[in-house]
């Protein structure tokens, strides 16, 4: 392969990047993609690129979790979620009746239950809390289970004031 083949298919291969982790990062806001690129090359669109801003801004989406493979000779990261979970995540979604991932309904879960702004930046760990949270929500929701009472100010269903079960004083006016 000759030199100029060789920067074609490096390219090729780098504009395939930045939009994969563009697209996992930004989904369809094809405007906040623009302002990515032109916040950090200055540019609006790939074409405009040259090659060694095309390295620059696929190692930043990678730094921010968009693309997890590895880096050339790298690791994968180890804290970020698993493809499992990823999927989980989608299928428990889908479940509770809301679009997938980028459902508004699953981020505000996840930002009471993980503390992050947006799923994209769930940890693994944080990823297993969203999920068991989810299993037992979906679990509740499917059993019935707290149907006949309303749910507390913590989420947990109560019999009156104070403790679930908790019974009134008997010598309390009632």
């Amino acid at each position: 392969m000759t030199h100029d083949n060789t920067a074609i298919v490096e390219r090729r291969r780098l504009l395939a990047q930045v939009h994969l982790g563009g697209k996992r990062l930004f989904g369809d806001d094809r405007e906040t993609y623009e302002e990515y690129l032109h916040t950090h090359t200055g540019e609006r669109s790939c074409a405009a690129l040259t090659v060694p801003q095309l390295r620059a801004v696929a190692l930043e989406l990678r730094r921010a979790g968009a693309l997890d493979g590895p880096a050339r000779g790298g690791q994968r990261a180890a804290d970020r979620p698993t493809p499992a979970q990823w999927a989980k995540l989608g299928a428990l979604a889908r479940a509770m009746g809301w679009e997938g991932l980028e459902s508004p309904a699953l981020q505000g879960f996840v930002k009471r239950t993980a503390k992050v702004s947006h799923s994209r930046f769930l940890t693994r760990a944080q990823a297993s809390r969203v999920i068991t949270g989810l299993e037992t929500w979906l679990g509740q929701k499917n059993s019935g289970a707290g149907a006949s009472r309303p749910l507390g100010p913590f989420g947990s269903a109560q019999d009156g004031p104070g403790r679930p079960g908790s019974q009134p004083a008997a010598d309390a006016p009632g």
